[in-house]
């Protein structure tokens, strides 16, 4: 396949990552997501440190623990510790087995939304090989 036809081909990938991205972003927009409000125990509630070493840039981590109804669950979306004290009972969202801090999380765990983040990633990776392919293609 020559240059040109390559070129044109990655234009077209794109174009179909951005409208699958738009389709997705749509759909999860308006998927009711199925969860229900519940009472929590706080077992424990950290902040961690992390560092990635090969960026050199650091970003903090909160591992909250909370009951509800005899079981542990780890309380996921969580943007901070300190509203966590330990014992105390707070709001979590029940969502298909594993309990978050607001609504927003839920949201953003669901199949369809995961599908929506891999075309938006997908549509920059394209954007670039596009670009790639048709600077290849005019030095020719």
């Amino acid at each position: 396949m020559d240059k040109k036809k390559k070129a044109v081909l990655m234009w077209i990938l794109f174009v179909v990552c951005v409208i699958g991205t738009v389709g997705l972003r749509y759909l999860s927009d308006r998927e009711e997501v199925e969860y229900e409000e519940v009472t929590a125990t706080v077992i424990s509630a950290e902040e961690r440190e992390l560092e990635n070493r090969k960026t050199n840039t650091s970003y903090t981590s909160y591992d909250i623990k909370v009951e509800y109804e005899g079981e542990e669950y780890e309380l996921k979306n969580a943007h901070n510790a300190y509203e966590y004290r330990s014992g105390r009972e707070i709001t979590a969202y029940l969502s298909r087995g594993s309990l978050y801090a607001n609504i927003e999380g839920v949201e953003s765990s669901t199949p369809l939304f995961y599908a929506y983040f891999a075309f938006l990633v997908a549509s920059f990776v394209m954007l670039g090989v596009a670009i790639n392919q048709s600077i290849q293609a005019r030095r020719r």
